[in-house]
């Protein structure tokens, strides 16, 4: 159904990394969500995340597209990974101007194009919050689904916050021009918006079916993307990991103490007894110390480097662009 209120002129923005084919199915469908949205515009800006496999503007001619506005690839200079190619493209969005809001999808169709109607509406509905969509049922393996299983519960651990969405999403454009200027999103989008203290709103949405070919994420990729994720958490990680290494030095001292106690005024101790454990212990606190010092120099060090602003890079990184629908 068409929005009655819907943003004037959105921005899609989706990386891609060889899987031109998925993309040009993406056009297609996006296409059809665009006629259904009344008088919005909607842009499609692909962010060609260092591609081996050649791009063909000629695979493209062939589409009929009738209800989008232009559609343009941005070629990066090399490789960035996908969280990044993120980041370049929305400050890509934010270089225009001209954009209302600008939509965070894959390009593969696990991102299912006929949920921007209800994402839509969650923001016409919250003005001012990044609309986020959060799986109400998953399509992967059990294997993986268990793997992210433990992914939120070790970032939880680390971080004691909690993640329940991924990149999809509708960001006004007032938040986007905020987003990339802060280097959180140039390790992870999700945890970034997390921590950028904007309002946010969760939608529901289900996990689409890729259009074409196998999905490239697997136990290594969702360990790095897990790692990105706390790295926006990097100082409280590290000073919940100074506070657990404090707390196991005191307990390791305690137990130190205890031994002696039990040793000189009681008749429990075994001979031999006390020196193993306390020899022991001594191994656990030189280790909590040094894990201490180890956080504290981590802490300290990740406070003092500069820090890396998106909307800058982006004349670095962006190699070339191609329009392949102009209007």
């Amino acid at each position: 159904m068409p929005l009655t209120q819907a943003p004037t002129r959105l921005a899609v923005v989706t990386p891609v990394y060889n899987d031109w084919e998925s993309f040009r199915h993406l056009l297609t469908e996006l296409d059809t969500v665009a006629g259904a949205l009344g008088g919005a515009r909607v842009d499609v800006i692909a962010v060609d995340d260092g591609s081996t496999a050649d791009f063909e503007p000629g695979r493209f001619r062939g589409l009929e597209l009738q209800s989008l506005g232009n559609v343009s690839v941005l070629h990066l200079a090399c490789n960035l990974g996908h969280q990044r190619a993120i980041a370049i493209g929305l400050s890509e969005v934010d270089a225009l101007a001209r954009y209302d809001a600008a939509i965070v999808m894959d390009c593969d169709g696990e991102d299912r194009p006929r949920d921007i109607a209800r994402l839509l509406d969650a923001a016409e509905r919250h003005p001012g919050q990044i609309v986020v969509a959060q799986r109400a049922r998953r399509s992967e393996g059990k294997g993986f689904r268990g793997v992210y299983v433990l992914y939120k519960a070790q970032f939880q651990l680390l971080t004691g916050k909690r993640i329940s969405f991924g990149n999809f999403s509708v960001i006004p454009g007032e938040r986007v021009a905020r987003l990339v200027c802060t280097p959180e999103i140039w390790n992870n989008l999700a945890a970034a918006i997390a921590r950028s203290r904007i309002p946010i709103c969760h939608c529901p949405t289900d996990r689409g079916v890729r259009y074409a070919g196998a999905s490239s994420m697997n136990l290594v990729g969702l360990i790095i993307h897990g790692l990105s994720a706390v790295s926006v958490y990097s100082d409280i990680a590290f000073t919940r990991a100074l506070a657990f290494s404090a707390g196991l030095a005191l307990l390791t001292v305690a137990g130190i103490a205890s031994v002696f106690a039990i040793r000189l005024f009681t008749d429990l101790a075994i001979p031999g007894w006390a020196s193993y454990m306390v020899g022991f212990l001594v191994v656990v606190l030189m280790q909590s110390l040094m894990m201490s010092a180890g956080a504290v120099f981590l802490l300290l060090n990740n406070r003092s480097m500069p820090s890396i602003i998106p909307r800058r890079m982006l004349p670095e990184y962006v190699r070339d662009r191609t329009t392949l629908l102009e209007r």
